[in-house]
């Protein structure tokens, strides 16, 4: 599946904040707003969130940084955390402390 993405205008720009999406950016990632993360999909657009104000957008922003050729994502809503792949097949993506961080290859289109 692409993966959309548009930057949180409210955030430092210098660490690459990016409000994370598919299906053509109408579903956005969120890490959740509770005391723990808990990734999820929500049926929200990435330009409303981009028009929207600075605490409705951080739960679905991640700083991208850059390793090389591939690309790691820290969420913003919960520092030092990072998306994870599945540990198995068939399992969810997850967030981890940096060991566990993946990092992932972008292709752009």
């Amino acid at each position: 599946e692409p993966v959309s993405v548009v930057p949180n205008r409210h955030l430092e720009r210098r660490r690459c904040p990016l409000i994370v999406g598919i299906r053509g950016g109408t579903r956005a990632l969120s890490c959740g707003t509770g005391p723990e993360p808990r990734l999820s999909l929500e049926d929200v657009g990435l330009l409303e969130l981009f028009s929207g104000d600075r605490d409705r957008a951080t739960p679905f922003t991640f700083y991208k940084a850059f390793g090389g050729s591939t690309h790691t994502f820290e969420a913003a809503a919960f520092p030092g955390l990072f998306l994870s792949t599945a540990p198995g097949p068939g399992e969810a993506l997850a967030l981890a402390p940096p060991p566990g961080a993946t990092a992932f290859y972008l292709l752009r289109k």
